[in-house]
This record gives C-alpha cells, structure tokens and sequence, in this order.
C-alpha cells in the first residue's frame, strides 16, 4: 500500500465544488455555505447537514483552522461520508477566521473525510497544508477570475509537482 505523497486537488474539486467570492459575513456563514454545495452536489446528504456543521464547527470552536498566510482548512471527520469531500472558497477580501498570524484568510478548503480513514485525513490536511505555503501557488489562486481558473492554475501546479 503507497502512501499518498502528493494530494491531487483536482481529483476532489471540480467547477461546482468552488465558491467565488462568496457574500458570508463570518467563517460560521462560509463553512455553513460550503457544506449546502457539498449538499447541493450530493457528496453529503442532507439529512446530516446539522450533524456535520456541528462536528465543524466544533473543530473551529476548539482551535481556528487559519492556518496563516491567508489560508484556512475548516475540516472534520465523520461516519455519513464514504469518500474525502472538499469543497474550496476564494474570497478576495478575506475573512477573519481568528488564523495563527491573525491575518485575513482567502483560501479556505473545507475537508469532511470518512470516519475509518484518519490516517487519510491527516495526510490529505498535512499535504494541502504543504501544497497552499507555496506563495506562488496562493497568489496565482487569489488573482483567479473563476472557478474553471482555479482547476486550471491547480491543474499546471499539480503537473508541475509530479515532475520534480
């Protein structure tokens, strides 16, 4: 069994898993938009919305997942799932998710992975942690105009990766 050296983001996220600028006043309001699109894209049923935003939000209540550098992973793990769902925001003028530098957050990619596979969550947040402290790569998201952008700028990164 191969460990999962390099997360493939786009293998998760697709055009209708990326909110733009979306109009949230808080991180409470974002994580809440960004489980409706996991709802809306059927990889959460909607039966468990309420189990799923508290286990959320409990995460962040314990400890902020700002991250710093402008990025966030709001992320739990849970039994309602059977697949990693991520679903990923972009907002221009950033939101206070209380990060470690205390600076806005633009980037935020919301994680819900199976509860029987930890070992999985804890490699797929270690590696999107890894792949979002490349300047290079957050300033080319941040200056994405929409959703089909950020597979492509993903994409080339993720290509890029693979050769090095």
């Amino acid at each position: 069994m191969g460990l999962i050296v390099h997360m493939v983001l786009t293998d998760y996220l697709n055009k209708k898993t990326i909110l733009i600028n979306p109009s949230v006043k808080d991180r409470w309001e974002l994580i809440e938009s960004m489980l409706d699109v996991a709802i809306k894209n059927k990889a959460v049923k909607s039966e468990y919305r309420e189990t799923i935003k508290k286990t959320l939000f409990e995460r962040e209540k314990s400890m902020s997942t700002g991250i710093g550098k402008g990025v966030a992973i709001p992320h739990c793990s849970c039994p309602y799932v059977d697949d990693v769902v991520m679903i990923m925001a972009l907002s221009k003028k950033g939101i206070n998710f209380d990060s470690i530098d205390n600076m806005p957050v633009h980037i935020v990619i919301l994680l819900i992975v199976p509860k029987d596979k930890i070992s999985q969550h804890i490699k797929t947040l270690a590696n999107i942690a890894k792949l979002m402290s490349d300047d290079t790569l957050r300033d080319a998201l941040s200056n994405a105009k929409d959703a089909q952008d950020i597979i492509k700028i993903l994409k080339e990164y993720e290509q890029k990766g693979k050769k090095q």
